[in-house]
């Protein structure tokens, strides 16, 4: 399955100077520069730091403590002959305990302390007492298994993953918004430039009408008609310019960078017919959102599984076992004689110690709360299982309309074609004909009109092609691939 990491993209060093931006250049920049991308980077590194969270609790604990007290208990006891008996203790415990994966706890404790009393009666003062025990607990039923105890470290690692399906998602939309973005600046682009020729047409023409009014040969209205025209030209050309200039703004926004200055490559009227069914089963493998899904089915297992575990009785298997060492001064003749050593060396003789075993149960009656959870956990899993259909079925969706909109952009392409081969002719035509004295001015700009409505059109056509390229491949999840950006695997 793939893993999706953040893009190492550099800005070409082009990038700094008046040019041509091309479209790898305004998608790499833009990747780049996206606070979006960075936001969503962000979260896919918090998801890692969440797994490892998780899976510290694994981690062994040492822990430990020291204590000092006393007491001076009033007695009456007449055998003692004193008012008081007087205790001193100090006393240290270290400890290491461990969760194992597969749901033991193990625990490890060294607990040491010293007794000092007038007690008349004990025959060590002071008395060493040191004590290493260990502890086991081992669930035999619920809380039992690697596979259980790790749940939460597994949906972790699972979250992580979506965390880098949403930052792929969102670097794959970010690109196809530039993708979409920069071919609306290049059609802008041409529009102008398409505009500007017009007004040049309308100018040639007014300065000829000019011409042939001042030797007699036309009316005032036809030069009229051509100041008009040229008016109107202009205004097209003042829009036009407004247009590369939004255009420009929206483009910028999107790659977070000044491109003022440069120019975009002209849209290339090259087609495919794509196939509508390979591009859905790439999409099924490769499409973030749907993979994202298929990850969230993987959780909503894991955890069904860890909660009918929870509906099981709680039973644990217990064992204790501890080793006692003793010493302490004598102040009579006592078996124990000795310093706080010598309780170490009489611990690791083993002749003092204590060991425990058993069972414990509990379950509560019914488990209704359990049972509860688990219903809806399942629950929860068949609206994530909706969700991928629908997901599925809406990525269907978007590459039929995807690929629908290339092919009606390619075959408005080829009508704007030969529309503008008829026009160029046409007008070609006429303008011999207004030479010869058989057009008049409103027959040229007529025809000049058509022939830049054709050219427009045909630039449209390519842009509703390539805009509707840029969702395929995005609705697809490949459209990084498409540009050359490797994305780790």
């Amino acid at each position: 399955m793939r893993l999706f990491i953040l893009l190492m993209l550099f800005i070409l060093p082009a990038m700094c100077f008046a040019g041509t931006l091309t479209l790898r250049d305004a998608i790499a920049t833009g990747l780049q520069n996206s606070y979006s991308v960075m936001i969503q980077k962000s979260a896919a590194d918090s998801g890692r730091e969440n797994v490892t969270a998780e899976d510290a609790k694994f981690d062994p604990v040492a822990g430990g403590s020291v204590s000092a007290g006393g007491s001076n208990q009033p007695t009456s006891y007449s055998p003692y002959n004193m008012d008081y008996l007087k205790e001193r203790t100090l006393a240290a415990t270290a400890e290491l305990e461990k969760l194992h994966r597969n749901g033991m706890t193990g625990r490890f404790a060294l607990e040491t302390s010293k007794l000092g009393t007038n007690d008349p009666y004990e025959e060590l003062d002071p008395q060493y007492r040191t004590v290493f025990l260990m502890n086991i607990i081992q669930p035999i039923l619920k809380n039992y298994g690697k596979d259980i105890n790790a749940t939460g470290v597994k949906n972790a690692e699972l979250s992580f993953k979506q965390a880098e399906y949403d930052l792929y998602a969102k670097m794959t939309a970010t690109a196809a918004e530039i993708e979409t973005a920069y071919y609306a600046l290049v059609r802008a682009q041409d529009v102008l430039a398409l505009s500007k020729t017009s007004e040049q047409l309308a100018k040639d023409l007014l300065d000829s009408d000019r011409k042939r009014f001042n030797a007699g040969i036309i009316p005032i209205t036809e030069v009229q008609e051509a100041e008009t025209a040229l008016a109107g030209r202009r205004e097209q050309t003042v829009n036009a310019q407004a247009s590369v200039r939004s255009a420009v703004i929206a483009l910028e926004n999107l790659i977070n960078a000044d491109i003022d200055g440069m120019s975009a490559e002209k849209l290339n009227p090259v087609f495919i017919t794509p196939d509508e069914s390979e591009f859905y089963k790439t999409a099924l493998s490769t499409n973030p959102d749907i993979e994202k899904q298929r990850t969230e089915l993987e959780k909503r297992d894991i955890t069904i599984k860890y909660l009918k575990n929870q509906e099981l009785p709680e039973l644990d298997a217990m064992a204790t076992l501890g080793v006692i060492g003793f010493s302490g001064n004598q102040t009579t003749s006592n078996h124990f004689d000795g310093y706080y050593q010598d309780s170490l060396s009489d611990m690791t003789s083993g002749d003092g110690f204590e060991w425990k075993l058993g069972l414990s149960v509990s379950y509560p009656l019914g488990a209704r709360g359990a049972k509860a959870r688990t219903a809806s956990a399942s629950a929860e899993k068949m609206r994530a299982v909706y969700t991928l259909k629908k997901l599925e079925q809406d990525t269907k969706s978007q590459i039929r309309t995807a690929a629908t909109a290339m092919k009606s952009g390619q075959d408005r392409y080829a009508i704007a074609q030969d529309f503008v081969r008829l026009a160029d002719v046409t007008l070609s035509q006429e303008m011999k004909k207004l030479s010869e004295g058989l057009s008049d001015t409103f027959r040229v700009l007529k025809f000049q009109e058509d022939l830049t409505d054709a050219r427009i059109r045909a630039v449209n056509a390519v842009y509703d092609y390539r805009k509707g390229e840029a969702e395929l491949y995005r609705s697809a999840g490949t459209n990084l691939d498409r540009f050359g950006f490797k994305t780790g695997e």
